[in-house]
């Protein structure tokens, strides 16, 4: 039975994580040299705009990025990732022959990308991406002028959503043994939340595999 090595996640799972998104990489093509750009950028995410949502974010006037509108953008959010060494897998140090591999989860939205120099817009925006972060912030505490004077050195980004999918690769095609040898890997070099997602992801994805192989060898065996 072929077991890939890299899952899908469902839409719903896809879109699930860009509620939680922070920094992401916004990539556009530029529509004079046809060359692929990319920037970081802390977005928020706007599940009320168009039919799939909208990420929100801000360039600085002067990274023309914002300009890129001609061509479909890219948002590409990255989650937990780490090495993965053979030796957590029991089965390794039973001797079965392995090698080294590496564990991620990562979702790209893509959309239209359309541009905001409202200074509301952008002020609204701000506001939003400060209330997510930092809840003890106030930037009404910011006198009108100095923040009237950001707000005109902005541009605000929208990336209106077409479409949206996730790919995570938790080990999910070990056994539940080895699955539970890197969580603890993972465990001792502090990496707590990728443990705890490997998991809540892989190990009842795999206790459902080897449940059905053993229900198909106890057929076999009667």
């Amino acid at each position: 039975m072929y077991v890939p090595r890299h899952f899908r996640m469902s839409a719903d799972e896809a879109r699930a994580a860009l509620v939680h998104v922070r920094l992401a990489e916004l990539v556009t093509v530029d529509p004079e040299t046809l060359s692929p750009v990319l920037t970081p950028v802390p977005f928020v995410y706007d599940p009320t705009v168009g039919e799939l949502g909208a990420m929100q974010g801000h360039l600085a006037r002067p990274n023309t990025q914002w300009s890129h509108t001609a061509h479909p953008a890219l948002v590409v959010l990255h989650g937990e990732d780490a090495y993965v060494a053979p030796d957590w897998y029991p089965s390794y140090r039973s001797g079965t022959q392995t090698v080294p591999t590496w564990n991620y989860e990562v979702v790209q939205a893509t959309g239209r990308l359309v541009t905001h120099t409202d200074p509301e817009w952008i002020e609204n925006h701000v506001r939003a991406l400060a209330a997510q972060h930092d809840s003890a912030y106030d930037l009404s505490l910011v006198d009108r002028e100095s923040l009237a004077g950001m707000v005109r050195a902005l541009v605000g980004i929208e990336v209106v959503i077409t479409s949206v999918e996730g790919k995570s690769k938790l080990s999910q095609n070990r056994s539940t043994a080895d699955i539970e040898g890197v969580a603890e890997g993972l465990e001792g070099i502090g990496r707590d939340l990728l443990a705890e997602r490997i998991r809540d992801v892989s190990a009842p994805y795999a206790a459902n595999r080897e449940g059905l192989v053993e229900a198909a060898r106890q057929r076999f065996r009667d």
